[in-house]
């Protein structure tokens, strides 16, 4: 009888504790649930159906605010109503006026052209593993695209509109992954004692509006006992006969 009875009031107090939770999830730890959720997120890599890599999402960005698509590539959510904190981005806001802001914050002045770029592919790639091997953080600024081409030129051509991307948020995505991969470059163009034989890219160009994408592209470089590639950008972004590196995100 005393089990019986004891047993009884146990199995209240537990429910009692998941009625409690229901109502209170913050008090059974749902809040550290949420946090490793979105952490194990951050960090996700895995692979897609499509055989694409999730590209990571940056240090600041909700993970319930993006989404990939079957590239691999990270998006604005479609469904998602508020942005990044810390970014004003107002979802009242239409597309042409969100643009409008952003080019604005870019300097307001409109660009017709990408600016001190190299003619090809492989004259920019060259340019860009020089610089890296010199370790001149100067010199590269330059043959990146910089936010007022951004603004101007790469995003109204682009997909990510219609996508739901807000160019406030794009162009953090694309500048915290560049932060990463100029890192990992550096590191690897530390000390180099290999000759660059040519250059390569790994996909065929794909054209939206004026501007056409290559990449992954790298070097060919011949060491004393090997020849490998070393796939230093992911895109490269060409108009006009110009081209300039899109980020300096990688595959290495």
């Amino acid at each position: 009888m005393f089990v019986h009875h004891f047993e009884t009031r146990a199995r209240r107090a537990i429910s009692a504790v998941a009625a409690f939770c229901v109502v209170s999830l913050a008090a059974c730890g749902a809040s550290s649930d949420e946090a490793r959720r979105a952490a194990a997120l951050a960090s996700d890599t895995t692979t897609l159906d499509s055989g694409a890599v999730r590209q990571p999402i940056p240090p600041g960005i909700d993970p319930a605010m993006v989404e990939w698509r079957s590239d691999g590539v990270l998006i604005a959510s479609r469904d998602s109503l508020v942005k990044t904190p810390g970014y004003v981005v107002d979802s009242i806001f239409p597309p042409e006026e969100a643009l409008r802001r952003f080019q604005t914050e870019a300097g307001g002045v409109p660009v017709a052209s990408l600016a001190d770029g190299e003619p090809s592919v492989d004259a920019l790639v060259r340019r860009y593993w020089r610089t890296l091997v010199r370790g001149d953080s100067l010199g590269l600024s330059p043959i990146v695209l910089n936010k007022a081409e951004f603004a101007y030129l790469y995003f109204p051509e682009s997909d990510e509109p219609g996508n739901g991307m807000q160019p406030h948020v794009s162009w953090l995505l694309l500048s915290n992954n560049g932060g990463r991969g100029l890192a990992r470059a550096l590191e690897r163009a530390r000390g180099a004692d290999s000759m660059v034989v040519g250059t390569v890219c790994s996909r065929d160009a794909r054209l939206l509006g004026q501007n056409r994408f290559h990449g992954p592209c790298g070097i060919v470089r011949r060491g004393k006992t090997v020849t490998d590639t070393l796939w230093l950008t992911s895109h490269i972004i060409e108009r006009n006969g110009t081209f300039k590196l899109m980020s300096f995100s990688n595959e290495l």
